[in-house]
Order: C-alpha cells, then sequence, then structure tokens
C-alpha cells in the first residue's frame, strides 16, 4: 500500500513539474486566407500575435501564448484587423465556411466600431 502511494505522489509530482513546461512551449500558430490579396509582405500585430501575410496567406504565430479566445473569437480578431477572410483555421481547428462568413460580419462590424470610436 505505501508503495501505491508513493508511486502516485511521484506521478503527480512529475505531472506538476511537465505540466507548464509543456504548455509554454506549445505556443499558438494559426492561417488564414484572405479574400482579397495584401499587394506587399505585411506585419501585423493582433492581441499579442504576430501575423504575417503575403499575397492572401497569412499566419499567426507567438511562442508564448496558447490562444485561449474561441476560435470565433480570434477570427474575428484576424478579420477585423486584416480583412476580410477566405478560411481561418487555429491550432488544428478548421473553421467552416458558413463560420467563416459570420467572422467576417463581425469583424466588419468590429471595424465599424473602431472607425466610429476613433472620429
Amino acid at each position: 500500500m505505501q508503495f501505491q502511494a508513493l508511486c502516485l505522489a511521484a506521478t503527480a509530482a512529475a505531472l506538476l513539474i511537465a505540466t507548464p513546461a509543456a504548455a509554454a512551449g506549445s505556443g499558438f500558430s494559426a492561417n488564414a486566407k484572405l479574400q482579397a490579396p495584401v499587394s506587399a509582405p505585411t506585419k501585423t500585430v493582433v492581441g499579442d500575435i504576430e501575423w504575417t501575410c503575403e499575397g492572401d496567406t497569412c499566419k499567426g504565430v507567438s511562442e508564448r501564448r496558447a490562444g485561449l479566445d474561441s476560435l470565433m473569437k480570434e477570427c474575428r480578431k484576424v478579420s477585423t484587423a486584416l480583412g476580410p477572410l477566405a478560411s481561418y483555421n487555429s491550432r488544428g481547428r478548421v473553421m467552416t465556411e458558413r463560420n467563416v462568413a459570420a467572422c467576417n460580419r463581425l469583424g466588419d462590424q468590429s471595424r465599424a466600431d473602431q472607425e466610429l470610436a476613433a472620429k
């Protein structure tokens, strides 16, 4: 019985030590395809994620952020900053065309709100 308790304690300690290191290394990675390509390569920071766009392809990468927002919220932020999207995927999850259309509507509204607030 003591051996089982010792093994359980050792396993729990190993998980507590390994989890922050694994989480820190996972980072954030996402891809977006723009409806209208950019004329020259661009870099834009959305939140704390750096997005690099070339043509109609954009990639967002951050080593220190795991991406705690929902997929729709991430997409809305990217659409607001970069313009209407043709597709969006993040951390292995791909948005449907219907959800990308909803994301673009939310992005359009956010851009309009920002422009109104700037006046």
